[in-house]
């Protein structure tokens, strides 16, 4: 039976940068958790649209070359549904926006009805105001990109590792395999669930850049913190020169291309392609967090 010892270690790797995300900075907030929940439900159906486009395929006996349809067909849904995501994520804020600035406007005639006079009801009403601001300052692009990258990260990594790592719970010795001969499948799977760990949570930010570079293509702003100033603009400081969206977005789906195409090198190679797999696809992370930053 695979060592307790060696399944627990994996998982944490595979696992990590979900899991360390979710616990130290989305647990703790109520809509960050909504948005965990419902991007990894749309990672699901991602991959019912992507097995949908795949079924007239699976009638050809296509062998290795499977992968040049299964990985197309997979990137393109998850591309879709990770825009449509976030288009919806959009319509969402600017009701919650709407709704903050009624509640502060109302918040204003009333104190301006009471002639600036100062009591216990204006105090209550400050404190109120300064509580939207807070959830203003949570729903911003940058930590709803996170949460959602976790969301699909996480399930990313259930669908990619989680069947082999409760496969192997039960059974008797190692796998161990030709295209990995120097590492148990365990290990080797665990790497590159790690990696796409944080690729993921890298692409859905910079779908949430690219959408809202989208959505306001022209906007040049110079800000000292989020939202400052304009209660529509979400962390991106837009100036002369930057990325575009469509240009961001078909930026995450190359490197999405990139990142998946090198590990068919598992394949490609007869023994032990993941010597090959794994650096490569440890260099698309790298180069891929550092484009991001």
């Amino acid at each position: 039976m695979t060592s307790f010892l060696l399944s627990l270690g994996c998982a944490l790797i595979a696992f990590s940068p979900a899991l360390s995300l979710l616990i130290l900075f989305t647990y703790s907030k109520a809509q960050l958790i909504i948005i965990v929940t419902i991007s990894a439900f749309t990672h699901l159906l991602s991959s019912l649209v992507s097995a949908l486009l795949y079924l007239p395929f699976s009638f050809i006996n296509m062998g290795n070359y499977n992968a040049f349809v299964l990985i197309p067909t997979s990137i393109l849904s998850q591309a879709f549904l990770k825009c449509g995501f976030v288009h919806l994520y959009h319509k969402v804020e600017s009701v919650i926006e709407s709704s903050i600035q009624r509640h502060e406007q109302e918040e204003r005639e009333r104190m301006e009805d009471n002639h600036g006079e100062c009591n216990d009801d204006d105090a209550a009403a400050a404190a109120e105001v300064s509580e939207t601001a807070l959830l203003r300052l949570e729903l911003n692009d940058a930590s709803c990109g996170i949460a959602a990258g976790v969301g699909f990260g996480g399930m990313h990594t259930v669908m990619l590792y989680g069947t082999l790592l409760a496969s192997e719970g039960g059974r008797m010795g190692t796998l161990y395999q030709p295209s990995c001969a120097v590492m148990p499948s365990l290990v080797n799977s665990a790497i590159m669930a790690f990696f796409f760990g944080i690729l993921d949570i890298v692409w859905m930010l910079m779908i949430f850049y690219g959408m809202r570079r989208w959505k306001q293509p022209n906007q040049q702003v110079s800000e000292s913190g989020p939202g400052a100033g304009n209660p529509s603009i979400h962390d991106w400081s837009f100036v002369k020169g930057a990325v575009g969206g469509k240009d961001a977005i078909a930026t995450m789906i190359i490197s999405h291309f990139v990142a998946s195409f090198v590990t068919t090198a598992n394949m490609g190679f007869p023994v032990n392609g993941c010597v090959i797999a794994l650096p490569l696809l440890a260099f698309v992370t790298i180069a891929t967090v550092s484009l991001f930053v």
